[in-house]
């Protein structure tokens, strides 16, 4: 399917890493569209709403013990460009609080416990630690080395460990890398190379303290003791025939764990599908066909359901648009499927586990029949109970 890096990688890695609806639903308003401030209370019982005002948003993250939703954002590209951090109230979707960054912002991963907010700079292979509570920069951690004209190693996936106070970050590249960070003293414990082909997703069982990596080449999925750095299980489709890129069939983007751990999901950008692994075997369980520009895959236990996210494009099928499907978690029977106009990025859910939220990316090039010249990027909130 690849000659070189997949197309679809190519277009993830410039949308998330900056580089990581509405069938049912009502399309927001072409003023809103446009990017006019749209901030109003909804009323809890409405399906669905959103709001169309951040430039340059990519993931978003829910507090599980606030009402707090965060949004990551990069609105330019360019070398020392401000990255900014967009608090909202998951309510409301209200701002509360706009933070602006020494560096571009794209990945998030919180630790409720200590109440630090990790902001992944991608592009600038750094972490920045921030106070959750009243949003001042606490630390600044630096993984990447420079890489010439090339800028620096990028990170691009941010993982919790709140239990052992660690963050797990994933390297995109060939070499295949991944940190494990001490939260308490912001310093490298483990720097591991030859991970796989391009480590993206990643996910951590706290009761195995097992971390899961997703990636390409012909071992897609790693299995790594955090504590000792050692890659102790591979998981693979046997679709692959090496690890080079050319032979690479699947590249895993992002995965979920199953609440008890025995379940790995992961949302293969190369195909369109979710693949679910026995975290046990290593072996391929069932496929379930999502579509174009697959992205995000969340496990919301409290609904025994898996949401994803695609965006319902790529670089040959620019004028497609996405969306959001919630499907049985055991069964993998799609229960709603949700149009998303037009590019569903990153979701993240309540803590109770029936609200969702959304972002929406607008299309930057006017090859989309969609494009708006000065277009905000969206927050969408689903309220699943009324689905």
């Amino acid at each position: 399917m690849i000659a070189s890096r997949p197309a679809s990688l190519k277009m993830i890695v410039a949308s998330v890493m900056g580089a990581l609806l509405l069938s049912a639903c009502q399309t927001a308003p072409q003023s809103q569209q446009a990017g006019q401030n749209t901030s109003f209370t909804a009323p809890q019982t409405q399906v669905t709403f959103r709001q169309d005002t951040i430039d340059g948003a990519y993931e978003i993250l829910a507090a599980k013990d606030s009402k707090q939703l965060f949004v990551a954002a990069t609105p330019l590209f360019e070398d020392r460009s401000a990255g900014f951090l967009h608090v909202l109230d998951q309510d409301t979707l209200r701002e509360s609080q706009l933070i602006q960054l020494p560096r571009r912002a794209f990945a998030l991963g919180l630790n409720q416990k200590t109440h630090t907010l990790y902001v992944g700079n991608t592009l600038d292979g750094s972490l920045l630690a921030i106070n959750s509570l009243n949003g001042t920069v606490k630390q600044l951690i630096q993984l990447g080395e420079k890489e010439g004209k090339d800028g620096w190693e990028h990170t691009r996936k941010v993982v919790i460990d709140e239990q052992d106070n660690r963050i797990f970050v994933t390297n995109p590249s060939e070499g295949g890398r991944v940190w494990i960070v001490d939260g308490a003293q912001g310093r490298i414990l483990h720097n591991l190379d030859n991970v796989g082909l391009w480590p993206a997703g990643a996910a951590y069982d706290a009761n195995t303290k097992r971390l899961f990596v997703g990636h390409g080449g012909k071992d897609e999925i790693a299995v790594i003791n955090p504590t000792t750095g050692a890659i102790e299980q591979r998981f693979t489709t046997g679709d692959a025939k090496s690890d080079k890129r050319e032979d690479s069939r699947h590249f895993f983007v992002n995965i979920a764990l199953s609440a008890d751990g025995k379940k790995l999901f992961g949302a293969d950008a190369n195909t369109g599908k979710i693949y679910v692994f026995d975290t046990t075997s290593g072996k391929v369980e069932n496929t379930v066909e999502i579509g174009l520009g697959l992205l995000d895959v969340i496990y919301n236990d409290a609904r025994k359901e898996l949401i994803a996210t695609n965006r319902g494009v790529d670089r040959e099928t620019p004028a497609g648009t996405g969306s959001v499907t919630i499907l049985d978690a055991e069964t993998l029977a799609v229960k709603h499927r949700i149009s998303a106009p037009v590019h569903p990025n990153s979701v993240t859910l309540s803590a109770d586990g029936q609200t969702a939220f959304v972002t929406i990316k607008a299309p930057h090039g006017d090859k989309s029949p969609h494009y708006l010249k000065g277009a905000k990027d969206s927050v969408l909130r689903l309220n699943l109970n009324q689905l």
